[in-house]
């Protein structure tokens, strides 16, 4: 539990804006063809604003991204860690019959400077496969910041 609070302050940014938002689409988007992954459905908000959306091949609708927002927006952590606490303590059993929520992974939180400005959001894989591309791109994006 601490190494998931510990990653989303680890992956906290000096800045994001619409143009990471897109670079981080793009690399999802790369990653699952690259590793030969099932096709994802994708979002990027900020400030509650959609900036970037893209439904690969094949998906349909946007239920999942919706639920997976709002759990990071509502909770403020990731969605995975809220389905790991969830798992340990039970405490938000009475959201998994919630149709506005979901208690499983793929809601990430997009952090500036340690303040949540939005989150991303990946459906389509096993949760905690949502997860752990998010995280990838996530961590390869503060990099190649970092070096520029």
């Amino acid at each position: 539990m601490d190494d998931l609070l510990q990653l989303e302050k680890d992956l906290s940014f000096q800045s994001f804006d619409h143009e990471d938002a897109y670079i981080i689409g793009q690399m999802l988007v790369e990653k699952v063809k690259q590793d030969h992954l099932k096709n994802i459905r994708i979002r990027i908000a900020l400030h509650h604003d959609i900036v970037f959306q893209y439904l690969m091949n094949g998906k349909t609708g946007d239920e999942w991204l919706n639920r997976k927002q709002k759990t990071v927006e509502t909770f403020g952590h990731s969605s995975y860690y809220i389905w790991a606490q969830n798992e340990q303590t039970h405490q938000y059993d009475h959201y998994l019959q919630d149709s506005q929520f979901a208690i499983c992974g793929g809601g990430f939180p997009l952090m500036v400077q340690n303040q949540r400005i939005g989150c991303c959001v990946v459906s389509g894989l096993e949760h905690d496969q949502d997860h752990q591309i998010i995280v990838h791109c996530l961590q390869k994006l503060k990099r190649k910041k970092e070096q520029s």
